[in-house]
């Protein structure tokens, strides 16, 4: 039985070491796109303005960039305006996989806040607010104004006068920047008639490439409140 035993470990081994053995299977090569390019031309605006994305994608199926734009080719241009920094991704896929790129274009934007308290006085005999406007934003504001809604009310059902000042005339009001105010109620004759109010802050932004109509409009509105207010400063002293 020893000597069975050692001959069939011999046949077994002689057929073992001239099997033929199997080749492994070559490594799959993976092909993922390639974005040569994704950019943002300027990559700094002011709001208002826009800004130019350029993209160049190869070995690519499809390509996408989000942010509301959708399904772009793989080689192009577009136009954007956000109102606020904005980061836009661009995904380019085949049948391998998918790469993505993102671009930033940072919007700089002017923003008016009240400095510190409104106080009350009297300019000649009729009501009138007085305080600071501070830019605490990033860009100039240039045709900025504010407005002072009186009502007789405390539920702002019943306006009674509206305060108005062109605020540095119109001028620019530079980032950090504040400005004085004051805003009279040339149809009153008592801060007691006004029970309460709302403050509205408006401005341009420096930097637009172009006005639109509104824009031009909004200009107009404010020289016009301007006189106004001059007229109503003139008919106040002679009483």
């Amino acid at each position: 039985p020893f000597l069975i035993f050692i001959l069939l470990s011999e046949i077994l081994s002689f057929f073992s070491c001239n099997k033929t053995p199997t080749s492994p299977e070559p490594p799959k090569i993976i092909s993922l796109p390639v974005i040569n390019e994704f950019s943002a031309n300027p990559s700094t605006i002011a709001k208002g303005q826009g800004s130019q994305l350029k993209w160049s994608v190869s070995n690519a199926t499809t390509a996408s960039i989000d942010q509301g734009i959708g399904n772009v080719s793989l080689t192009g241009y577009e136009y954007v305006y956000p109102e606020k920094t904005t980061t836009y991704t661009l995904t380019a896929t085949n049948k391998d996989g998918s790469k993505t790129e993102s671009c930033t274009i940072t919007v700089k934007s002017a923003k008016l806040a009240i400095d510190g308290k409104i106080e009350k006085d009297y300019l000649y005999g009729c009501p009138v607010f007085k305080g600071w406007v501070k830019n605490v934003g990033d860009n100039t504001a240039w045709n900025a104004s504010i407005t002072i809604y009186c009502y007789s009310d405390k539920d702002k059902t019943v306006l009674i006068d509206t305060a108005w000042d062109y605020l540095a005339d119109g001028n620019d009001i530079d980032p950090g920047v504040k400005v004085p105010f004051e805003a009279v109620c040339w149809e009153l004759s008592s801060h007691s008639q006004i029970k309460s109010r709302k403050v509205v802050l408006d401005w341009l932004e420096k930097e637009l490439s172009e006005l639109t109509k509104e824009d031009f409009e909004k200009i107009a509105f404010n020289k016009r409140l301007w006189i106004e207010n001059q007229r109503r400063k003139s008919k106040a002293i002679r009483r």
